[in-house]
């Protein structure tokens, strides 16, 4: 493979998304490290950009005050331990270069019972989706159509999942909600966004282990920060 077409966790991935794994997954820590680096110094930015304007939204952060509830062990787990494991679950377990309708409804299952009401419309909703995707591996010819569409258009899931993944996080605010509010929101979680494309990038190169652990690592650097801080 040419030097120039070789995969690489830099700009390029983020304006045009690809299924290529590292061909030296030697090198996964410095790599890991990086992306670590980008993210942080990225989300931040985006926090001092537009946290004005989220104010000016109606958006206010509740996060820091809920957890408060918690002691210092258990925000430990949940922010390090379980948070990453559940998102990283649900939001990038799918996205590699072969579609598997399996991991898709592993990943719509854990989004209905951990972060929707048990038998609300939006539970049953997502699990019957959950159960529609299940039944593509029963159909091998749509399932090779799917394919065909998922390896040739990566930015269509790759974009969308982690819109999504930004987009959930608002449930850390308290919003006056307006017309400009709706317009914002994106920009209010564009720190997430960001952090998101880094444990894509992360997933796609190195695996879902190494997306995993990177998201562990940012949220750990994250809370030790604010605890410092505190």
């Amino acid at each position: 493979m040419p030097d120039m077409e070789r995969p690489t966790i830099g700009p390029r991935f983020i304006l045009k998304p690809d299924w290529d794994e590292m061909p030296q997954p030697s090198r996964v820590m410095s790599g890991l490290l990086k992306l670590l680096g980008i993210g942080f110094l990225g989300s931040v930015i985006a926090w001092q950009i537009f946290s004005a304007l989220s104010e000016a939204a109606g958006y206010e952060n509740i996060l820091e005050s809920e957890l408060e509830q918690w002691s210092a062990i258990e925000q430990l787990i949940l922010i390090v331990l379980i948070a990453p494991l559940l998102e990283e679950t649900i939001y990038r377990l799918p996205l590699q270069r072969r579609f598997h309708p399996t991991l898709i409804s592993i990943s719509l299952l854990a989004g209905a019972l951990f972060f929707t009401t048990v038998g609300s419309a939006i539970f049953w909703l997502v699990l019957f989706s959950a159960v529609a995707v299940g039944m593509i591996a029963l159909k091998p010819e749509l399932r090779e159509t799917v394919q065909t569409q998922w390896s040739a258009n990566p930015r269509i899931p790759i974009y969308s999942i982690t819109l999504i993944f930004g987009l959930i996080h608002i449930v850390n605010f308290e919003v006056n909600w307006s017309i400009f509010a709706v317009l914002m929101a994106p920009l209010v979680v564009s720190p997430q966004i960001w952090l998101g494309l880094m444990f894509t990038i992360a997933r796609v190169r190195y695996g879902w282990w190494a997306g995993l652990a990177l998201h562990a690592t940012h949220n750990g650097l994250i809370w030790s920060i604010s605890s410092l801080a505190g």
